[in-house]
């Protein structure tokens, strides 16, 4: 009897490991991705709703003065852009496509209800 329970108590110890490695696993997948959108400064968005062609100067002033941008995709999603401290370069050439449609390739995340996309690589289109 000793031998059956130790043998259960064993193949409960591996399974309880397994589903603790799957768990860990599967929040720790890759989350990057690619999304398209218009780059949006976030203050005059968020305070007016405004976007394109007709606010691309005022964006462009904003986001150079100093505004957050985010990206608004064409289901309606807005993601804040964060750069990436290890690759900064993308982030800095989305500041200068103000107004435009670009596609950005990055880590998503999402904290406090704010989805952010943090951004490694950017593609303006045209």
């Amino acid at each position: 009897m000793k031998s059956i329970h130790l043998h259960f108590r064993k193949a409960v110890a591996a399974l309880t490991i397994l589903f603790s490695l799957v768990a860990v696993g599967s929040n720790a997948q890759d989350k990057t991705k690619t999304i398209s959108g218009e780059v949006l400064d976030m203050t005059c968005y968020m305070a007016s709703g405004a976007k394109g062609d007709g606010h691309k100067e005022c964006a462009a002033t904003c986001i150079k003065g100093g505004s957050p941008m985010g990206l608004l995709t064409s289901d309606g999603k807005v993601y804040l852009l964060v750069e990436n401290h290890d690759k900064k370069d993308g982030y800095a050439q989305a500041k200068t496509h103000a107004g435009e449609q670009i596609t950005v390739t990055g880590t998503v995340a999402e904290k406090g209800g704010v989805q952010s996309i943090i951004v490694n690589e950017v593609k303006g289109k045209g």
